[in-house]
């Protein structure tokens, strides 16, 4: 008789993982309930069009994409914000915004499985759509560490970036969203000096160039002393310096709240998902 496992990447929760899964989950609902965002539960499978247009070229690669026995290009959803941002577009385009939605569940992508990493995995998903003011990132970031706080986690520190600063200065030098999304996997990746190489193929000046390697080390703790160099390092690109305003106001608002924050400042980070349904501050 065969012996069955479970497919490479995904696992088994026993009852008292289950157990934790489901506290964890809860106190994310909860918290949900308490700032005012409404719970959405999307379909597991989407069309493979709508996550491959939100997605970015590395989520693409990594997605579980088939066929339906209908012939229909449909795929796993590797994140929540497609398909949010298509239930905001059609069943829900009418309702008032700022608009507070929330969805807990499971997500795929088929990376390679390591400690802590599978190809399964859950999250909990908090999207404020309708608002570009920087009021709407600063909730989302309280709300953020008021969830890990409620979940008794502690030595954690939230790393915040801006995507604008990154996008203000390529967007200068005239290139289009295809090379700056290539630049941005890079840098989420890491890979500095590949997103150099692929912006000086992409014809950059050496000014674009200069800035983007101080951009990439400008990193601390010290919030203000980090924004203040940011801002000195990219005052030739009208729109980074925009976005650097933009974090510190953000970052204001956070501590007007009488909330201590522990936070990794990174001018260079360019994570490809947003803490918020908002094209800016990644976290």
């Amino acid at each position: 008789m065969p012996t069955f496992k479970t497919v490479r990447g995904m696992r088994d929760f026993l009852p008292r993982d289950a157990q934790r899964m489901r506290h964890v989950e809860q106190f994310s609902r909860e918290l949900a309930h308490l700032y005012g965002y409404g719970e959405v539960i999307t379909p597991v499978v989407e069309s493979y069009d709508l996550l491959a247009a939100k997605a970015g070229e590395e989520i693409r690669e990594r997605m579980y994409a088939f066929k339906d026995f209908g012939g229909r290009n449909v795929a796993l959803r590797p994140e929540f914000t497609a398909s949010v941002a298509r239930l905001v577009a059609t069943k829900l385009r009418n309702e008032p915004k700022p608009m507070r939605l929330f969805s807990v569940g499971s997500l795929y992508r088929y990376d390679e499985p390591q400690y802590g990493r599978f190809r399964e995995f859950w999250q909990a998903n908090y999207e404020l759509f309708g608002s570009d003011k920087p009021e709407a990132d600063a909730e989302i970031l309280l709300l953020t560490n008021d969830l890990l706080m409620r979940l008794g986690l502690c030595n954690y520190r939230l790393k915040i970036g801006h995507m604008g600063i990154i996008r203000g200065i390529l967007g200068q030098e005239g290139l289009d969203e295809g090379q700056q999304n290539s630049i941005m996997q890079l840098l989420d990746k890491k890979r500095w000096e590949e997103a150099l190489t692929a912006a000086r193929n992409a014809d950059a000046s050496q000014n674009c160039l200069k800035t983007l390697k101080k951009v990439f080390e400008i990193k601390g703790k010290d919030a203000f002393r980090v924004i203040k160099t940011a801002e000195e390092s990219v005052q030739d690109f009208e729109n980074a310096v925009a976005a650097v305003e933009n974090l510190r106001e953000i970052l204001e608002l956070t501590g007007e709240s009488g909330v201590k924050l522990e936070v990794m400042i990174e001018a260079g980070f360019a994570s490809v998902q947003n803490c918020s349904g908002n094209e800016g501050l990644s976290a």
